[in-house]
C-alpha cells in the first residue's frame, strides 16, 4: 500500500495558490475602489502584471505563503468564536460591533506586518546595521531624487491648473 505524501504534492502548486490569490485580491481591489476607472482590461493587465512580479519574486512569494497562511488561520479562529459566542447569545448584533471590526483590521494590518518582518529580517538588518550606508546607497538616493522630482512637478502642474480656474 502506497502512502501519499500530501503535504509535498501541495508544496508543488504553492505557487499557482500565490498567484491566484495575488491576482484575485489585486484585480478586486481595483475594480470595487475603481481607482483606474472601469476598464476592465486594465484591471485584468494590471492584475496580471502584479501576480507575475509575485511569482518571480522568490521573497515577495515567501511574503505571500506567510502572510496568507496567517491571515486564513486568524480568520478561521474568529470565525468560529463569533459562531460560538453567536450560539450562546443568539444575537450576532451585540458580537458585530464596529469596535470589533476595527480589532479585526488592526490585527490583520499587524499580521501583514510581522510577516513581512520575518520574511525580510535579513534585508531589515542588513540596511538598520549601518544607516549611513542605507542612506547614502546609490539605488535608495535615486529612488529618493525620483520621488522628490515626481512631487515637486506633480505640484508646479497643479499649481498652475488651480491658478487658471480662479
Amino acid at each position: 500500500m502506497a502512502i501519499i505524501d500530501v503535504s509535498s504534492s501541495i508544496a508543488t502548486f504553492l505557487p499557482v495558490f500565490a498567484f491566484l490569490l495575488v491576482f484575485a485580491v489585486v484585480y478586486g481591489l481595483l475594480s470595487k475602489t475603481k481607482i483606474l476607472g472601469e476598464n476592465r482590461f486594465v484591471h485584468i493587465l494590471i492584475s496580471f502584471s502584479l501576480a507575475v512580479i509575485f511569482l518571480a519574486s522568490s521573497s515577495a512569494l515567501q511574503f505571500t505563503k506567510v502572510s496568507s497562511a496567517w491571515f486564513a488561520a486568524f480568520i478561521i479562529s474568529i470565525l468560529f468564536i463569533v459562531l460560538i459566542v453567536g450560539l450562546a447569545r443568539k444575537n450576532l448584533e451585540d458580537i458585530l460591533t464596529p469596535g470589533f471590526t476595527w480589532f479585526i483590521v488592526i490585527a490583520l494590518i499587524l499580521i501583514f506586518i510581522f510577516s513581512g518582518i520575518f520574511v525580510f529580517k535579513d534585508a531589515i538588518n542588513t540596511y538598520l546595521a549601518q544607516p549611513k550606508n542605507f542612506i547614502l546607497d546609490p539605488t535608495i538616493l535615486g529612488v529618493v531624487v525620483l520621488v522628490g522630482l515626481t512631487v515637486f512637478i506633480s505640484w508646479l502642474l497643479a499649481r498652475d491648473k488651480l491658478d487658471k480656474k480662479v
